[in-house]
């Protein structure tokens, strides 16, 4: 029934929709994707597995025991919600609190305003260029003058390192004072931060360990990591670093360096420095102290007060909302990379949910007995291609990785229309 659907699907897409049919084929009821109003007053939560001429067979679980393919008769329905769990759409990414407390005023003579945005998560996918270029406006309208990025990332894709380099480097930095403020920055985290001049870190702190892998955990090599070498030595001069830090970083090449009477400090890829960072044969990862030590820190907060002291400023207005539990104000801008990084999460997680209800509704077109019947079905299929249409266009990282095309979606639009020209 399904494999007509599967050789239209084609390449990677089709792989993963296989894969969960037959992963999600004996719990169908693993997501409360429909409401079925009764009109004796009851309502199902549950999925919808079939449905003929308004009548429908669910899975669903009343008392914690799994009802499988219970029937519902076209004339005991009332109305039917569907995908009301299921398929939460993407938000808007960056639509704001309504509850900021940031002045709306002309900024005071000698006022400083600021603001801290966490960057957290895997590096493109929760920790994204695209969310960072659209708390933008908001950051003008506001006179921001001082953008604090706070990491904390174990690292993430290789492809999105250039991406956020070119949103720091050209739309941040000529706008904004941008400094980061380090709680934990493996592999691409440190890798997008070493454009910035400022890194300041908090006590428990690390930066490093930027080794690329693709596949099964294979690192890097050839050509490909001599793009990536290339990369960074651009990444440390813009962030006026000498280059032999994340090289020690990215391959396993010494650490030493000399300093001056007057402080300055001459950095080897070598063990001949006076003081030593990283042996040969490792890879290199800061701790705060090492980092402050070596001058490669601007120096170690874990507050806000001392982070703004470090900045050299008397007193910085923090834009937001002040909230239990959190060491800064929550802006307008923090709240919306939060909203980001949870809607890119929830897309993440039912991506193989959107796939295995797109691939039963095309299923259920493909063997319906009449015109009518297959028109419902192709209108849930069209709405659920909808769906994964969206997660795409929001969080466009995610189309890459299923390894999904423009063209691909137009295979399948062309799919559903030739579905209903059949008799």
């Amino acid at each position: 029934m399904i494999k007509g659907f599967m050789q239209r699907l084609g390449g990677l897409a089709a792989g993963l929709v296989l894969a969960s049919v037959l992963l999600f084929a004996s719990a169908t009821n693993a997501w409360a994707g429909d409401k079925i109003y009764l009109k004796d007053g009851r309502v199902i939560d549950g999925d919808i597995v079939r449905e003929v001429n308004g009548s429908v067979w669910v899975n669903y679980t009343i008392g914690g025991v799994e009802q499988k393919g219970a029937f519902f008769g076209a004339g005991d329905i009332d109305r039917i919600e569907r995908d009301v769990a299921a398929d939460p759409a993407p938000s808007d990414p960056i639509k704001p609190v309504q509850n900021d407390t940031a002045p709306k005023a002309e900024k005071r003579p000698g006022e400083v305003r600021g603001v801290v945005i966490t960057l957290e998560g895997t590096v493109g996918i929760q920790f994204a260029a695209k969310a960072l270029e659209e708390a933008i406006p908001w950051l003008e309208e506001q006179q921001v003058d001082v953008v604090v990025l706070k990491i904390n990332s174990g690292g993430g894709l290789l492809l999105e390192i250039a991406k956020l380099h070119e949103t720091i480097v050209n739309e941040f930095k000529p706008r904004f004072r941008t400094v980061a403020w380090i709680e934990s920055a493996i592999s691409a985290a440190a890798m997008t931060s070493h454009v910035l001049e400022e890194i300041y870190f908090m006590p428990e702190g690390n930066y490093g360990a930027c080794t690329g892998w693709s596949g099964a955990l294979v690192a890097v090599e050839g050509r490909g990591l001599e793009e990536v070498l290339y990369l960074m030595e651009r990444a440390s001069a813009e962030g006026k670093k000498a280059p032999e830090i994340m090289r020690s970083m990215q391959i396993e090449e010494p650490l030493s360096y000399n300093k001056s009477k007057d402080g300055e400090i001459t950095w080897y890829n070598t063990e001949e420095g006076e003081f030593l960072v990283n042996a040969t044969g490792r890879i290199l990862t800061f701790d705060s102290v090492q980092a402050e030590q070596c001058k490669f820190s601007k120096g170690t907060a874990d507050d806000l007060e001392t982070l703004t002291r470090l900045l050299g400023y008397p007193e910085v207005n923090w834009l937001g909302k002040h909230v239990p539990g959190e060491i800064f104000p929550i802006s307008r801008a923090e709240d919306g990379m939060r909203t980001w990084r949870d809607g890119v999460t929830k897309a993440e997680d039912n991506f193989q949910v959107y796939f295995v209800k797109y691939g039963l509704s095309i299923a259920n077109a493909q063997s319906a007995q009449d015109r009518a019947s297959r028109g419902r079905f192709v209108g849930e299929a069209r709405r659920h291609l909808a769906i994964i249409e969206r997660a795409c266009k929001d969080f466009p990282n995610l189309k890459l990785l299923q390894g999904l095309t423009d063209e691909w979606f137009e295979q399948q639009h062309e799919l559903l229309r030739e579905l209903m020209r059949l008799p």
